[in-house]
């Protein structure tokens, strides 16, 4: 096993790695968070020039650098602040040289080579400076999208997340503009494959700080990253791939954003944007059942205002934005949580139990035996209850079709649908303040948050209306940078910030209770917390409620130094992670497979079948989930940008990471080990197969041990902990192909990439350890609906571990179910990328670029249904068992007393191959227009084909469990071609702009993608 790093390592790490940065001259460049300038000074022979004074101004601030060329003609500035400069180049014997309008942006290295004119120091040549489109100097991938793209191309919902597919080697589903609140995009749920990495393998930063989603798998509806207003916004760069070795955590895309700053000169802005649904067209469903198209409006409006408080010195900028939204179509992925369609048998306002039987006489269930009676007497009362329940509006709880249409069959011949709108509101708020010390000091403060909070209307598409819940989410994003200048050749930023995200589900109060209809719960935390389901039909769900709130700590050091042709690079770091769950209860669950058998809700002895008119019913043994999961991560990296020759850059670079598995500090965390299970269990039951944590029991008042055969581990991690010491190799080179022209350039780059666990893989079986005790098909036959769990396990209500392991949770005759077993042997997913292509700057401001990307993937996260039941035969018995039916396929099972499906395993075992031909044409802005054109052909296989295994908490998994070759294949997000182009013109302005005719018509522009 390898070795275990506790906290206090972890702690020591990161120290280490800081003050080495402070002790040792390192590193030069660009960070997450701040761009770079380089370049080579020549004299008109085109030799290179030593000594050249190089003096770099912030058109903005007028923050001040300077630089001396090296003996090579090279000048650098490293650790900028994305924006607009103005370089001057001065040497005697020479003019001063004047370069305005540069473009710095985030994460790159803008190169500008300057050549000086023979002349007078007080001569000046002034040129708006217009940098080589081609990255001389770097492998890295990806575009930076500044904020007049971001401004100007057309977001539904003014989320940045839906442009973020615009380069070549981006999969994304395409944004719907009917999506509720933010929309579609972000982190996980817009399905952002890059390269053929995972949807949940990219990583986000806000002003250098993460702000990623760690519980993102779990479901959909967590708080997603921070998505500030498009008018906030400087500019963000989405690096797809080849990142150096200054980026981590994940293989995916790295999202680099810059949010705007303070200037000298006062500037602001005010807007409003709105959309309702005059022009949409009405929904198939609805125009069938005569419905009303469903309400869509949106309103979103603020302002921004930035200046100076001290000329010079002392900056702000703040911004507001909120939202307001009422929508009943909630279409694309968020279909079916603002309206429903529900299909029924032809039921009337007539409730009475003659009425229901004169309808469905002689009708039983779906597996046979007693049917109902055509005077309804044998109707069960609880369904009778249930039929005739009102919501406080006075509709029944369980409509009455809009629609009966006879030519369908019996079950499906009543139709209605249901626009009950959702409403989304948010208030989002920005302040930064940016502080010029002295001209070697600066402190940046920035400062996000944004509440949300959404009323969704039904809990699935099949619900009637009258159970909506909040989702209310409140993220905040702070940071403190100090940057210093230790002389023109070394310099350092320090960062500390947090993310942090509190986001719970509420519903409410349910119209009734399980015990007052007559159904007996299996705990009494239960009776409010339910989900009743006619299959093809309604559904019924109440009280899934939970909150998750999640915390990132980041503290980190990058210095860089230049020297020679040397530009290095190094930095460290740590977080200190918090996803916590508070107060989650699951639902107790009934499953009819039709009408008539909700109708009767008889055991298999009262109608007279091998089957209960109950077919499954479920509930999980244990207590709410309280887990407080806490893990630390640090890195540390060096990266060298070795320039060869004027020609060529070689980037060379190492990173060392710590990913944390996470651990909770309460003890209560507990997994399954398959390798300990008894296999065979006894009669009586047994534990045989669970492990808790070294910390197990830490914040229990009664201190109690597990019962014998629980394994205690010897670390807090409920698995051994593999894979969390990673190192990365990364190297690229960028070679200028024409000895006198920059602009045709050969690109590759190699490195290798670690995920960083998200979601499920915080929480293996949950904090209560709970095993889900359910039956069905012939093993429920005893239920009812009166009494559709069975005998339940003795519970405690003092200690939540005494509940925990109150009885056995498997033995022969059970047929249980554990989900979210993580294996043992689990360790991060690794991606090894390589590169190459051709960068031409084939006319001014145009850039062509084409080539290869590929990726090889391993120790995918993989998951399983580990309890499937091998074939029988008599040369193989399996526990006496020498036939196949589906009657025996519990004694055939891999550990008996679980479910063939009821053990849902996580193992990191898959892998997968991404190969890939892109290009693009990139117009940068000039004569009123820009665009960009991306084409990507691409293939993405592997193991897990049919799903991008965001979560893996059930599901069904195809094929032959043990044979994973069998699901490879193309993965479902693989696209083979795709092609995206988006573009803006900005129309001509009148001449004289100051005018009122000037104003009302300069200005405008159009956009699209």
């Amino acid at each position: 096993m390898e070795p275990f790093m506790n906290e206090r390592a972890v702690l020591s790490v990161v120290a280490a790695l800081t003050i080495g940065a402070w002790m040792a001259p390192l590193g030069f460049a660009q960070t997450s968070s701040t761009g770079a300038l380089t370049g080579i000074t020549t004299d008109p022979s085109r030799a290179v020039i030593p000594g050249v004074e190089e003096t770099l101004t912030n058109e903005a601030t007028r923050e001040v650098r300077t630089a001396v060329s090296n003996e090579n003609g090279n000048y650098s500035f490293g650790l900028l602040t994305p924006g607009s400069y103005r370089l001057e180049a001065a040497l005697p014997g020479f003019k001063t040289a004047v370069r305005s309008g540069i473009r710095i942006s985030v994460t790159e290295t803008t190169r500008l080579d300057v050549q000086l004119e023979v002349g007078g120091l007080s001569e000046s040549v002034n040129v708006e400076a217009a940098p080589v489109m081609v990255q001389q100097e770097s492998s890295a991938l990806g575009r930076v999208v500044s904020d007049t793209v971001v401004s100007n191309l057309p977001l539904v919902n003014r989320n940045f997340t839906q442009i973020l597919g615009l380069s070549a080697g981006i999969t994304v589903d395409v944004t719907h503009a009917g999506e509720l609140g933010r929309g579609s995009g972000g982190q996980v749920t817009s399905r952002t494959s890059v390269n053929g990495a995972r949807s949940f393998d990219n990583s986000f930063q806000l002003d250098g700080i993460d702000s990623n989603d760690f519980e993102a798998s779990d479901g959909g509806n967590t708080g997603g990253t921070a998505v500030p207003n498009p008018d906030a916004i400087a500019e963000f760069k989405v690096q797809t791939g080849q990142a150096d070795a200054s980026f981590g955590r994940n293989a995916g895309a790295h999202v680099n954003i810059i949010t705007k700053s303070g200037q000298n000169d006062l500037h602001g802005s005010a807007f409003e944007f709105f959309r309702n649904e005059a022009l949409n067209a009405n929904d198939f469903f609805f125009n069938k059942t005569g419905q009303k198209k469903p309400v869509v409006r949106q309103n979103q409006y603020g302002g921004t205002i930035g200046g100076a408080i001290t000329q010079d010195k002392l900056f702000f900028f703040g911004a507001y934005q909120g939202t307001k939204q009422l929508n009943g179509l909630a279409a694309g992925k968020a279909r079916g949580i603002c309206n429903s369609n529900i299909s029924s048998p032809p039921l009337t306002d007539d409730r009475s139990a003659a009425g229901l039987g004169a309808l469905f006489a002689g009708r039983a269930g779906q597996n046979g035996g007693v049917a109902i009676k055509a005077d309804g007497s044998n109707i069960n009362p609880i369904a009778l209850r249930l039929l005739n329940t009102k919501n406080p509006d006075g509709t029944y709880l369980y409509p009455t079709p809009q629609l009966i249409d006879p030519s369908q069959p019996f079950a499906r011949q009543g139709f209605s649908t249901f626009s009950v709108p959702c409403t989304f509101d948010e208030n989002q708020y920005m302040a930064n303040v940016d502080y010029l010390q002295t001209d070697k000091s600066k402190i940046a403060v920035r400062y996000f948050r944004a509440m949300t909070e959404s009323k969704v209307s039904f809990q699935n598409s099949a619900s009637p209306p009258g159970a909506p819940y909040l989702l209310p989410v409140n993220h905040h994003v702070v940071s403190l940078s100090h940057s210093y200048v230790f002389s023109p050749r070394v310099f350092n930023e320090i960062r500390l910030g947090a993310f942090v995200a509190p986001w719970r589900q509420r519903t409410q109060t349910p119209v009734f209770t399980l015990s007052s209809l007559g159904i007996k719960p299996p705990y009494p935390q239960y009776d409010i917390r339910y989900n009743i389901t006619i299959t093809g039909s309604y559904v019924m769900s109440y009280g899934n409620d939970k909150q998750q709130p999640q915390k990132n700590f980041v503290l980190e050091d990058h210095l860089s130094w230049v020297r020679g042709r040397h530009n290095i690079r190094v930095g460290g770091g740590g977080t200190r992670l918090h996803s916590d769950v508070i107060d989650a209860w699951p639902m107790a669950s009934l499953t009819f497979q039709s009408f008539p058998d909700f109708l009767l809700g008889l055991d298999s002895a009262g109608n007279g079948s091998p089957f209960s008119n109950v077919f499954s019913s479920s509930f999980a043994t244990g207590p709410k989930d309280d887990a407080q999961m806490r893990s630390w991560d640090g890195f540390g990296y060096v990266q060298d940008d070795v320039k060869v020759n004027p020609r060529l850059t070689v980037n060379l670079g190492l990173r060392y990471e710590r990913i944390g598995h996470a651990s909770d500090r309460q003890g209560d965390d507990t997994n399954f080990d398959l390798n300990r299970a008894n296999l065979n269990p006894p009669a009586e039951g047994t534990f045989q197969g669970y492990v808790v944590g070294s910390n197990y029991n830490y914040l229990s008042p009664t201190k109690q041990q597990p019962p014998a055969g629980v394994t205690r581990l010897d670390n807090n991690l409920v698995i051994k902990g593999k894979g969390q010491n990673t190192l990365a190799p990364r190297i690229g080179l960028a070679w200028q192909l024409l000895p006198n022209s920059s602009r045709l350039l050969l690109r590759a780059g190699y490195g290798t990439y670690y995920t960083h666990p998200i979601g499920l893989f915080y929480f293996p079986l949950g904090a209560s350890g709970r095993t889900s005790l359910s039956q069905s098909g012939q093993f429920n036959a005893a239920a009812s609906f009166q009494n559709p769990f069975g005998p339940t396990p003795a519970v405690s209500t003092t200690d939540r571990h005494t509940w925990m392991w109150t009885d056995p949770p498997y033995s022969p005759t059970t047929s249980n179910t554990v989900g979210g077993v993580l294996s043992q042997d689990f360790r991060h997913g690794m991606t090894q990328q390589y590169s190459l292509n051709l960068q031409s700057e084939f006319a001014k401001n145009f850039l062509l670029e084409v080539g290869y990307v590929g990726s090889r993937m391993t120790h995918l996260s993989s998951g399983i249904s580990a309890n499937q039941a091998p074939l029988a035969s008599p040369s193989n018995p399996i526990r006496g068992v020498t036939t196949n039916t589906v009657a025996n396929i519990r004694q055939r099972v891999r550990v008996q007393g679980f479910q063939p499906t009821g053990i849902s395993y996580i193992d990191s075992i898959g892998s997968g191959w991404y190969n890939s031909m892109q290009a693009s044409v990139t117009k940068r802005m000039s004569h009123g227009i820009q665009f960009l054109a991306s084409y990507t052909w691409a293939k993405n296989l592997n193991t897990e084909a049919a799903k991008d295994f965001r979560s893996g908490r059930g599901g069904t998994i195809p094929g032959d469990q043990d044979m994973p070759k069998q699901r490879y294949g193309r993965s479902e997000l693989s696209r083979d071609q795709r092609f995206v182009f988006s573009y803006a013109y900005e129309f001509p302005r009148p001449a004289n702009q100051n005018s009122l005719f000037g104003r009302l018509v300069g200005g405008w522009s159009v956009s699209g993608v």
